[in-house]
């Protein structure tokens, strides 16, 4: 088995890349599909298989904003199979275009750890891409490389460098033994590829947990597994 471990440095310098791609809008223009090229761009070890273009929704409600990424053959029509009749209904049932797939299904890359890493990476900025608070989710998220000390109060830090400073593990409940290593892990068991992520959600209860995102033979397309580590509390209250 083949195990890599990722500088966070460089983990957090590609999702703050990411996140700038995915919120940059040309002026008085909604999210669009070259908005979503813009993204994926950001991401040196992957790219969209030949044949595939993107298709971009954008749902307004209120403050909040939502939207989806298809990737359609380029050879389809535009068609909207499923009209959704509110934004609220959007966000659970987004309109696709006929012959469409996930984005992730038509990504490829260059098969390296890294490039898995930055498929995890991808597939989440992507799924909060065209939001606005308090649209977002994985946006208020950071990926640690070390148990992140808990903040005094409830106004706790946006950088990631000032979330993972030394810590007490005892400010923390537990719900089972703390991880060995913190850092972004990529391992592989044959044709099976696995990268690990150990996340902080401050919002709400603040909580660390655990996801193993899981790609089979010949995809960047993931199924991922979460466990819940370790809470403190009450976190950030929007």
């Amino acid at each position: 088995m083949k195990s890599v471990t990722f500088p966070i440095t460089s983990v957090t310098r590609l999702r703050r890349a990411a996140e700038r791609a995915r919120q940059s809008r040309d002026s008085g223009w909604l999210a669009s599909a070259y908005n979503a090229d813009r993204l994926i761009g950001v991401f040196d070890t992957l790219r969209l298989k030949p044949g595939f273009g993107l298709y971009v929704d954008q749902f307004p409600e209120n403050r909040s904003e939502n939207g989806a990424i298809w990737a359609v053959p380029t050879e389809a029509s535009f068609v909207i199979a499923n009209a959704c009749e509110s934004a609220e209904y959007a966000r659970s049932c987004p309109p696709k275009p006929l012959h469409a797939v996930a984005l992730m299904q038509a990504v490829e890359g260059d098969g390296s750890p890294w490039s898995y890493l930055s498929a995890s990476i991808l597939r989440r900025e992507a799924a909060e891409f065209g939001a606005s608070w308090p649209g977002y989710v994985w946006t208020d998220q950071a990926i640690l490389s070390k148990l992140p000390r808990k903040s005094e109060d409830s106004n706790f830090p946006e950088d990631e460098r000032d979330l993972t400073n030394d810590s007490n593990a005892t400010e923390w409940a537990w719900h089972g033994k703390p991880p060995r290593i913190w850092e972004p892990t990529y391992s592989d068991k044959g044709a099976t590829k696995q990268i690990i992520l150990h996340i902080r959600n401050p919002v709400g209860e603040d909580e660390i947990y655990r996801a193993t995102d899981i790609y089979r033979a010949g995809s960047y397309d993931c199924t991922t597994r979460t466990k819940l580590l370790c809470t403190s509390g009450c976190g950030i209250i929007y």
